[in-house]
C-alpha cells in the first residue's frame, strides 16, 4: 500500500501545473536559505554584499513565488526584475578577481552615495526636509576604483553582464523584459487598458515570459552557487560558506 501511495503522489506532482511545483520549490528553497545562520562568516564589505545580495534575492523569491501561486504573475514585474538584477550582480561579483572585489564594492557604494547626494540636491530645491546626512557619507572612508571600466560596471548593469566572462544573455533578457511592465511606460499602460477600435478602453494584463518559473528556478540555484564560492574564495570556512546551498538543496 505505502509503494502505491508513493506512486500516487508522485503522479499527482507531475500532473500539478508547472508554475505551482516550481512556485512551491522556489518557496522551500526560499525559506530555508533565510533561514540560515550566517552570523559567524567574518565581517568585510565583500561578504556583507555577497550575504546580502543572495538574502535579498530569495525574500524577492519568497515574494514571487506566492503571489504566482496566486495568479498575480502578471502584476509582480517590480519583483521579478529585482530579482533578475541580483541574481546579475551576485554572478558578476563572482566572476571578479579576488582582489578587485572589495574595489567593486566600494565602487557599487560611492555611485550609491552619489545618487543620495543628488536626491538631497533635489528635495533642497523643491522645499521638501531632507533627513540624508552628507556630512556622515563623506565622513565614510571608500577606495572606491578610478577606472572608468569598474565604475561603468558599478553603476550600469547592461556593463556589468558585457563584462561577466559567464554569458548572462538570457538573464539580461528577462531583467529587460520587466524593466519594460516595472516603470510607468506607454507599454504597461497599453497593455492594462488596451484600446479596441481606437477608441474603447479595455482591460488587459501585462505579458510575462517566465510563466512557470523554470529560470525562477535555475536562477535560484546560481545564486547560491555563487554566494559559496565568493565566501570560499575570501577565506570562509568551507562548511559556513556552503551552508546556504547545503540547506537550498535539502529542499529538494
Amino acid at each position: 500500500m505505502s509503494g502505491s501511495r508513493t506512486k500516487k503522489q508522485r503522479r499527482a506532482q507531475h500532473e500539478r501545473p508547472a508554475y505551482l511545483v516550481n512556485a512551491d520549490f522556489a518557496l522551500r528553497s526560499a525559506d530555508a536559505v533565510l533561514a540560515v545562520d550566517l552570523h559567524e562568516v567574518p565581517q568585510s564589505r565583500v561578504n556583507q554584499f555577497a550575504v546580502g545580495w543572495m538574502r535579498a534575492a530569495f525574500e524577492q523569491s519568497r515574494v514571487i513565488s506566492r503571489l504566482t501561486k496566486l495568479g498575480m504573475g502578471h502584476a509582480i514585474a517590480p519583483n521579478r526584475r529585482a530579482f533578475w538584477e541580483l541574481t546579475v550582480r551576485l554572478l558578476w561579483f563572482a566572476g571578479l578577481g579576488r582582489s578587485d572585489r572589495e574595489e567593486a564594492a566600494d565602487t557599487m557604494i560611492a555611485h550609491g552615495r552619489s545618487t543620495e547626494k543628488t536626491t538631497h540636491t533635489h528635495m533642497q530645491s523643491m522645499g521638501i526636509p531632507s533627513d540624508i546626512d552628507i556630512a556622515a557619507m563623506e565622513d565614510f572612508v571608500l577606495d572606491a576604483s578610478k577606472e572608468k571600466a569598474m565604475q561603468e560596471q558599478a553603476k550600469n548593469l547592461t556593463a556589468a553582464v558585457k563584462a561577466t566572462e559567464l554569458n548572462l544573455g538570457m538573464i539580461y533578457r528577462l531583467w529587460r523584459e520587466d524593466s519594460t511592465w516595472a516603470h510607468a511606460t506607454g507599454f504597461l499602460a497599453g497593455h492594462y487598458a488596451p484600446a479596441e477600435d481606437n477608441h474603447t478602453i479595455g482591460v488587459g494584463k501585462p505579458p510575462h515570459i517566465d510563466r512557470d518559473l523554470e529560470a525562477h528556478r535555475l536562477a535560484t540555484m546560481a545564486i547560491v552557487f555563487s554566494v559559496g564560492y565568493i565566501l570560499t574564495d575570501e577565506g570562509v570556512p568551507s562548511e559556513l560558506a556552503s551552508a546556504a546551498t547545503v540547506a537550498f538543496y535539502q529542499t529538494h
